[in-house]
């Protein structure tokens, strides 16, 4: 890693990310409005019950908008709209900015790391580069910028 660019802190990433959540929340909330209500109307669904085909559809549908959401960013400039507040940037381990592949095993990664209350988050509290363990699986690290 480059030493003109240190690792983000814990604190710096945390905070990105509780603001590019709230982001992420609206637009997901825009578009599933929107989306529900097309669906509805073409399939003449009154309601979607909770476990049906339909539910199941739908929040595969909302987990390819918040990775759409979070890729398009992070491949086109290294930084969410939370990131550019706290001075950070998504690179992949050589520097350059990260692809649509590596986009999506961040994204993948990081579901997995809130399973086990957050471990693969924290993780960076004891790696020595201060790596998360989607850092690690999809080569990328969150740099300070200042």
């Amino acid at each position: 890693m480059d030493p003109a660019y240190p690792p983000a802190s814990f604190v710096k990433r945390l905070c990105a990310m509780f603001y590019d959540a709230l982001l992420a929340l609206s637009f997901v909330l825009v578009f599933g409005f929107f989306s529900m209500v097309i669906v509805q109307s073409v399939f003449g669904l009154e309601n979607v019950e909770a476990g049906s085909k339909t539910a199941k559809i739908f929040f595969v549908y909302i987990m390819v908008l918040c990775f759409v959401f979070y890729a398009w960013f992070w491949t086109h400039g290294g930084q969410t709209l939370g990131m550019r507040a706290w001075k950070i940037k998504l690179v992949q381990d050589n520097g350059l900015p990260v692809t649509w592949t590596q986009a999506f095993f961040r994204f993948f990664y990081s579901l997995i790391s809130w399973i086990p209350c957050g471990a693969g988050y924290l993780w960076m509290l004891v790696d020595k580069n201060k790596r998360t363990w989607h850092d690690k699986a999809s080569h990328s690290n969150i740099i300070d910028i200042k």
